[in-house]
C-alpha cells in the first residue's frame, strides 16, 4: 500500500506542476507535420507505415491520428494525454529504480525531481514531442519487465522504437537487466536496418548523410552536452530555440575533454558508486542518439526528457547521502524539498508555453541572433492579425539567413496581402530556387498566376 500511496503522490505532483498548463496551444511543427499531416488528418490511417517508415515515428503518428479523430484542432485533448503520459512515466521510474537498487527513499526522491523538473517543461507541453513522452512509456515499461517477463519485454522495446527510433540504445540497458535474454540485440539490429531503409527512401532533409555540416554538428555535440547539464543542474534560461553561436577551438576542445573524463570516472568509479555513475552512464547512453545522428537542431529541450532520469538519480542519492542522519522523516521530507523550489518555475514556464506569442517572443529575446525565433515570433504575430510586426520579423529572419526559403514565402505573403503581385511573385520564386519543395511558395504563387489568368 505504500507503493500504491507514494505512487499517487507522483501522480499528483505531475498534476500539480501542469495544473496551469490547461488547454495549452499548438507550436510551430505541430502546424505543419500535425494539423496538415495526410497522415495524421485522413479519415483511414496507413498501418503499412509500421514497416517502411521507421524514420516517421508510426506509433505516436497513430495516437496523433485518434487524438484528430476525436479532438480536430482543439488542442485540450493533445495535451491531456501528454499530461498524462507523463504521469505514468515518473510512477514507471519510480518502480524501477526501487526494482533495480531496493531504495524506497532513493526512487521516490529520483521520480519527484524528475515529474517536476522545468526542464520537462517543453515534453510535455510541445504537442509534437509526445514522441519522446511515449518512447519512455514504453522503454521504462520493458525495462521493468525485462528481468520476469521478457518477451513481454521484447513487444514493450518494439513499441518503444515504433515510437520513437532512438529508442533502440535501450537494448544497453536491457541485455545488462537480464544477460541472458539475446532477443533486444537481434530486434534491435532489425529495427536499426529498417531505419537506414526509411532514410534512404524518403531522404529527409537535414538528418544523418543529408545533413548540410556533418563535421560540425558533431564537432559541437560535447559543448551541446555540457548545456544540458548545466540545464539540469540550474534550470534557468529555457528557451525553445537555443542559440549556441560561434565557439572558440580552444572552447569545443576543451568540452570534449571534460566530457571525456567524466566518462571516464563513471565507467571507472561504478562498483564502488554504482548508483550516481549509472546515472550518469544512462545519461550518456540516452543522449548519445541525438548526439551522434546529425539533425537539423544542435540543441533541443525534448531530447533531455528520458536523460533526465540518470541526473534526478544522481542528485536525489546526493541527498539521501547528505541527509542520512537526520532520520526518516528529516530524509523524506528533503526528499519533497524540490517540489517546493521547482514547481514554481515550472509553472511560470507553463505560462510561456500557452502563448504562442510569448513562447516566441521569450526565444527572440534569450537567441537575438538566430533567424528561426524571429521567423517564428513573426508567423504567431500573423495568426494574431498583427502584419505590420510580423514583416519586420520576417525580414529580421531573412537578413539573419539569406538562405531560408520560408522567411521569403513569408514575406511574399505579407506583399501579397497588400496586392503587391509583383513583389509577392518574385518573392515566391526566390524561396522555391532555394527550396523546391517549398508547398507555401509553390501554393502562393499558384494563386498569384490563378488571379493574373482570371
Amino acid at each position: 500500500m505504500r507503493f500504491v500511496w507514494l505512487s499517487l503522490v507522483l501522480v499528483l505532483a505531475a498534476g500539480l506542476v501542469y495544473s496551469n498548463s490547461f488547454p495549452g496551444t499548438f507550436h510551430f511543427d505541430d502546424y505543419p507535420l500535425l494539423l496538415e499531416n495526410p497522415r495524421i488528418i485522413d479519415p483511414s490511417f496507413s498501418y503499412s507505415s509500421f514497416l517502411d517508415q521507421y524514420a516517421g515515428r508510426p506509433l505516436t503518428m497513430w495516437t496523433f491520428h485518434w487524438n484528430h479523430y476525436f479532438f480536430g484542432a482543439n488542442p485540450a485533448g493533445y495535451h491531456w494525454l501528454s499530461v498524462v503520459l507523463h504521469m505514468l512515466v515518473g510512477v514507471e521510474l519510480f518502480f524501477l529504480i526501487h526494482q533495480l537498487f531496493r531504495e524506497k527513499l532513493l526512487a521516490f526522491g529520483c521520480s519527484l525531481l524528475f515529474v517536476v523538473h522545468p526542464l520537462q517543461s517543453q515534453a510535455v507541453n510541445y504537442i509534437w514531442s509526445r514522441s519522446v513522452l511515449l518512447m519512455a512509456v514504453f522503454g521504462l515499461g520493458a525495462l521493468i519487465l525485462a528481468r520476469k517477463f521478457p518477451m513481454t519485454a521484447l513487444i514493450s522495446f518494439q513499441l518503444a522504437i515504433w515510437c520513437r527510433t532512438e529508442a533502440v540504445i535501450l537494448v544497453l540497458p536491457l541485455i545488462l537487466l537480464n544477460r541472458s535474454f539475446q532477443a533486444p540485440v537481434a530486434l534491435a539490429g532489425v529495427n536499426a536496418m529498417a531505419f537506414v531503409y526509411s532514410l534512404v527512401k524518403y531522404a529527409p532533409r537535414e538528418m544523418v548523410w543529408n545533413h548540410s555540416d556533418l563535421l560540425g554538428y558533431w564537432v559541437v555535440q560535447p559543448v551541446v552536452f555540457l548545456k544540458y547539464l548545466s540545464l539540469m543542474i540550474w534550470p534557468l534560461g529555457l528557451n525553445v530555440d537555443h542559440d549556441l553561436g560561434p565557439m572558440p577551438w580552444w572552447a569545443l576542445i576543451g568540452a570534449a575533454v571534460v566530457v571525456l573524463a567524466l566518462l571516464v570516472q563513471a565507467i571507472r568509479l561504478r562498483e564502488r558508486y554504482p548508483v550516481p555513475c549509472w546515472g550518469f552512464l544512462w545519461m550518456v547512453a540516452t543522449l548519445a542518439p541525438s548526439l551522434l545522428v546529425p539533425n537539423s537542431d544542435l540543441l533541443n529541450e525534448s531530447r533531455v526528457y528520458l536523460p533526465l532520469a540518470g541526473f534526478t538519480l544522481m542528485a536525489s542519492w546526493f541527498l539521501v547521502r547528505v541527509t542520512a542522519r537526520r532520520g526518516a522523516f528529516g530524509q523524506w521530507a528533503l526528499a519533497v524539498l524540490p517540489l517546493l523550489l521547482l514547481v514554481p518555475v515550472t509553472m511560470a514556464r507553463n505560462e510561456v508555453w500557452n502563448d504562442d506569442l510569448l513562447l516566441w517572443q521569450d526565444s527572440a529575446r534569450k537567441s537575438p541572433d538566430k533567424a528561426r525565433p524571429h521567423y517564428n515570433l513573426g508567423v504567431a504575430l500573423v495568426r494574431q492579425g498583427q502584419f505590420p510586426e510580423s514583416e519586420m520579423e520576417f525580414r529580421r529572419a531573412r537578413d539573419m539567413d539569406p538562405e531560408d526559403d520560408f522567411s521569403y514565402a513569408a514575406l511574399a505573403y505579407c506583399a501579397e496581402r497588400r496586392n503587391e503581385f509583383g513583389i509577392a511573385s518574385d518573392l515566391y520564386r526566390q524561396a522555391l530556387r532555394l527550396n523546391p519543395r517549398n508547398t507555401y511558395a509553390r501554393e502562393g504563387l499558384q494563386r498569384i498566376q490563378g488571379q493574373a489568368k482570371g
